[in-house]
């Protein structure tokens, strides 16, 4: 059973960004569903409390590279619109959309964020945080003609990702984010 998306704040990422590539069509509606509910591979990936950038290096068995879609900043928050894709193969491997806390990061962590180049949570291994990611919830979504186009897909393809937290071994959070699978897999 799946039940429509409501719009905790982490969540205002997501339907704010499929209102974004919609261009004015309808947007894909995402749904909530259990972590039981995924399929085996994005259950893999999703259902835990790592940071998701180290997870899929070690899926893919390749770094990720950072492709930033959109960025804007208030305040002490930066929402980014990211794609990380291997970077050999150049194959998507997720869509990432998130708000982090700028006033919770350390300044060598704040400089890399603003730089582009890098994941946020390879910033924040580098710069020795310590991190857990907390999932508030599991979704999947079928595929739009825009999502399809980031990552590669079929339109109509399901999607699966997670909304999550991080934070830092205090509790303070440092980061909200939803984190949408490509479905691809390693070659």
């Amino acid at each position: 059973m799946t039940t429509p998306v409501t719009t905790p704040a982490e969540l205002d990422l997501l339907t704010g960004f499929l209102r974004l590539q919609a261009e004015g069509s309808t947007p894909a509606t995402p749904y909530w569903i259990s972590a039981d509910a995924l399929p085996e591979t994005p259950r893999h990936l999703l259902a835990h409390d790592h940071g998701m950038t180290a997870t899929l290096e070690a899926f893919w068995g390749e770094r990720m590279r950072l492709t930033v879609l959109h960025t804007a900043e208030e305040s002490v928050r930066l929402r980014r619109h990211v794609l990380l894709s291997g970077a050999d193969s150049g194959t998507p491997a997720e869509l990432g959309l998130i708000e982090m806390h700028l006033d919770a990061l350390p300044a060598a962590a704040l400089f890399a964020v603003r730089q582009r180049r890098i994941p946020f949570g390879a910033i924040l291994s580098a710069c020795g945080v310590s991190f857990r990611s907390q999932p508030d919830g599991f979704l999947t979504l079928a595929a739009d003609d825009s999502i399809a186009r980031l990552l590669r897909v079929a339109p109509g393809q399901a999607i699966y990702g997670r909304a999550t937290t991080l934070y830092d071994t205090g509790g303070k959070t440092l980061a909200t984010a939803v984190e949408l699978l490509s479905g691809h897999r390693p070659a």
